[in-house]
């Protein structure tokens, strides 16, 4: 998310971002100044109560988009293709009320990851409906809208998904995940910073990609200037927030048999600092 915040906060406040299929939101809306409209067929009706103007909730399905053509500046699918079994659709509908210079950001899991292994073990039944391949997005998203891939980047996991679910959270589980509601909260806390641990000091040490949880697309049909998307392979276990190797290591301390120990910059919660793989240096 912390990709997409920093890209977001640079738009004015002309800028129209549709957040697809966001629930009560995809990101941080109250540090953007642009206007937004969050859109999800589970909001309840009236919206979410947000006392931010520039801010409208709608509940709509995704499928059919109650905005005219060429209206969106950008649109926003963050970890939502994955959860839509009509994804070409909305994919077509993204291309109509987009702009001719609008640009749209997707972000997904590897269907061939571990990380997407593991979701859909604990969230059987519901949950993950799409296997994407890297390759196989771009190929569907130029072919159904005319956008072009102008940028990408690697995403790795929190694993945050195996957290202690709120009670609202806990009404969409499938029977499958209930389980972690049970999970007492130490062993939750814990249990989360170990396995984020444990795939990274394999991916360093193995060249593999355990704690990879997909991909992060912007596309567009003209060309835009920003700075080039990172991968950040150290990922907080409570909030999911990545952040650089150098600010990470800068700010950490060899205090537990070894392990280099930092507080996340947006949470405060302590995570292990893992060296990435080389061929993310």
């Amino acid at each position: 998310m912390d990709k997409l915040q920093n890209f977001l906060g640079g738009l004015g406040e002309e800028v129209v971002v549709l957040d697809l299929g966001c629930g009560y939101g995809s990101f941080h809306y109250e540090a953007c100044n642009c206007r937004i409209i969050a859109m999800d067929v589970s909001l309840p009706e009236g919206g979410s109560g947000s006392t931010i103007s520039r801010v409208e909730y709608v509940r709509a399905d995704s499928r059919a988009i109650p905005l005219n053509d060429e209206s969106i500046d950008a649109v926003i699918c963050h970890h939502t293709l994955e959860h839509f079994a009509d994804y070409r659709t909305t994919l077509s509908e993204i291309g109509r009320v987009l702009t001719p210079d609008g640009w749209l950001w997707i972000a997904i899991p590897d269907g061939n990851g571990f990380d997407d292994a593991l979701y859909r073990l604990v969230f059987s039944g519901g949950g993950h409906v799409n296997r994407f391949s890297y390759e196989g997005l771009i190929t569907d998203v130029r072919s159904i809208t005319g956008l072009q891939l102008a940028q990408s980047c690697l995403l790795f996991s929190g694993f945050v998904y195996l957290k202690k679910p709120t009670p609202r959270e806990l009404q969409h589980f499938p029977p499958t995940a209930r389980f972690l509601a049970e999970v007492p909260d130490g062993f939750s806390v814990f249990g989360r910073l170990a396995l984020n641990t444990a795939t990274r000091i394999i991916d360093r040490i193995f060249g593999s990609r355990y704690s990879q949880y997909g991909w992060a697309f912007l596309f567009t049909k003209t060309t835009i200037a920003m700075e080039e998307l990172p991968s950040y392979f150290n990922v907080c276990s409570q909030c999911g927030s990545g952040n650089s190797s150098e600010s990470v290591k800068a700010n950490s301390s060899p205090s537990f048999f070894g392990f280099r120990l930092y507080h996340c910059p947006h949470c405060a919660e302590i995570n292990v600092f893992v060296p990435p793989p080389r061929n993310l240096q």
